[in-house]
């Protein structure tokens, strides 16, 4: 052995446990620290715990949290783009739809829906200023929200002519 390049042994290095156990061993520290040892570890105890060293299953019950609580957000911020509540001019139908719509009463989205399912299409078609583009334009902006519209859903009594021209 060449002498001064190797680091001092301490052979009866003293090794101290979390958990309060010691024991001596050789090394090359005169007294070492550890978080687990045989008596300890859940592999040799036989019980179930979790080693967490470095804060990871903090981490990971954080992220678990942030996710539920973005989620909840989402969802709350979804029920409120569906509200019947919401303003008419959230919808963003421009000056001349929202004026016409205004001037006739209707302010709110679901006060358009009443509308629709009452009179259908002609009852929006009925307001002064308030034309065919407008109407279509109002529904697809009503459907990207998620409204289901009067319209949409077809009577049942009555088949579809898609499948009428198919049988002829």
């Amino acid at each position: 052995m060449k002498e001064g390049i190797h680091p001092k042994y301490f052979p009866n290095a003293q090794v101290t446990c979390s958990c309060g156990n010691t024991w001596t061993t050789g090394s090359t520290r005169a007294a070492i620290r550890t978080d687990v040892c045989y008596k300890c570890h859940p592999f040799y105890t036989g019980e179930q715990r979790i080693v967490d060293t470095e804060g990871q299953v903090e981490r990971f019950v954080k992220k678990l949290d942030a996710r539920a609580t973005h989620k909840k957000k989402e969802e709350e911020r979804q029920a409120q783009r569906q509200s019947p509540t919401v303003a008419l001019v959230d919808l963003n139908l421009g000056d001349r739809a929202e004026a016409a719509l205004s001037k006739a009463g209707i302010t709110t989205v679901g006060q358009i829906l009443e509308k629709l399912e009452q009179g259908g299409d002609q009852a929006l078609l009925d307001v002064d200023g308030f034309g065919h583009k407008n109407l279509a334009d109002t529904k697809k902006r009503l459907r990207a929200r998620g409204f289901d519209l009067p319209a949409d859903a077809a009577p049942e009594g009555e088949a579809a002519p898609a499948s009428e021209s198919a049988e002829a």
